[in-house]
């Protein structure tokens, strides 16, 4: 248990690190999720189109920050536990989270969908 959450704390420092942010601490940035209660989400509907706008540069095939390549459904799960709230993904796109303010247009919708593709869609492919 230890070791997963230090593994998830190092992920979690690289992905501040990695994409510019500033280097505020997990502990010190407080997260409120969001999410519309659906549960009809899908990867390939919902989730792939943000991904395509907002997280590539960074994370896909050319660039891969972190070591995550989002460019493939695969590797968007390397950074989600279907079903858990507590998925780095969740955690970085939520409100105060470390990616939050890099995904483009409304932001609290598309945090929305991510938490409830995660959580409620239990991250259908």
């Amino acid at each position: 248990m230890r070791t997963a959450l230090r593994a998830s704390v190092f992920t979690f420092f690289l992905l501040s690190t990695a994409c510019g942010s500033s280097s505020t601490s997990p502990s010190s940035t407080a997260i409120t999720e969001t999410g519309t209660g659906a549960t009809t989400y899908t990867y390939t509907s919902q989730i792939q189109p943000i991904v395509a706008s907002d997280c590539i540069t960074c994370h896909g095939p050319s660039q891969q920050q972190s070591g995550l390549n989002f460019s493939t459904y695969a590797g968007v799960m390397r950074a989600v536990s279907a079903g858990s709230d507590a998925s780095l993904l969740v955690r970085v796109t939520q409100p105060g989270g470390l990616m939050y303010n890099n995904l483009s247009g409304d932001r609290r919708t598309k945090a929305g969908i991510i938490y409830d593709w995660v959580v409620n869609s239990r991250a259908a492919q």
